[in-house]
């Protein structure tokens, strides 16, 4: 029996596919890991699983199917509308009820308070998930403010946080932030990883992951031992 955890983001873009790359490049054969992305907004590009697996090198194996695929890059409650589709979150909610006790890093879409449709916000398919959360910030100016922001609506509404990870480029303010967010947001530290200074290959990216991504183990020793961290 396994494990299955949201990677949750402060917001767009902040880099919860670059710490899922990280994330299946080290852990993934090790420990029998698969990627999820159940809902894809601007799918017209290169999909979230596509990247992971382009960046990993992974076979088809170590990959789930989006539960929902929508080509406009927008929010999915306005791509599905604008592409006359129906998300249903109680479908997508059986559809994560089955995989939650297998060892399987399921990502968002956008921040927590992004609308899965007109009148049903992310977090709270988040909540009713009953799944933990690992939270992903940036290393950048303004990550103290959308980390704690993000920690503070989970926690407040009851939802198991392991912890967050800061990803970015590297600056003078990552060490105070990610100090900071510990001190006052009620959640660990559990790492922080710079973006690699130059493209890499999936060689040099799995090798890159292996040195620079979770060192000291905290990210995967909390998910193989939720109930100390809960």
């Amino acid at each position: 029996m396994g494990q299955a955890f949201y990677v949750a983001g402060t917001g767009t873009d902040v880099g919860k596919t670059f710490f899922s790359c990280l994330f299946m490049a080290k852990y993934a054969e090790s420990n029998g890991f698969r990627y999820w992305k159940p809902i894809q907004t601007g799918a017209a590009g290169t999909g979230d699983t596509e990247l992971v697996q382009k960046t990993t090198n992974l076979p088809d194996s170590f990959f789930l199917k989006p539960v929902y695929e929508f080509q406009t890059p927008a929010s999915p409650h306005y791509a599905s509308k604008q592409e006359g589709k129906i998300l249903d979150p109680k479908f997508l909610l059986t559809a994560l009820a089955k995989e939650r006790k297998t060892n399987t890093l399921v990502e968002g879409a956008g921040g927590v308070f992004v609308p899965w449709t007109e009148d049903y916000l992310a977090i709270r398919g988040i909540g009713e998930s009953n799944l933990p959360v690992v939270v992903i910030g940036s290393t950048e100016l303004g990550t103290i403010n959308h980390t704690l922001l993000t920690l503070d609506a989970l926690t407040s509404r009851f939802v198991a946080v392991l912890g967050f990870y800061l990803v970015g480029p590297e600056n003078s303010l990552q060490i105070d932030n990610a100090e900071t967010i510990q001190k006052l947001g009620g959640a660990p530290c559990l790492g922080v990883t710079n973006f690699p200074k130059q493209k890499l290959t999936p060689a040099e990216f799995i090798s890159f992951a292996n040195h620079q991504f979770d060192p000291n183990r905290n990210v995967i020793d909390t998910l193989q031992n939720p109930d100390d961290e809960i």
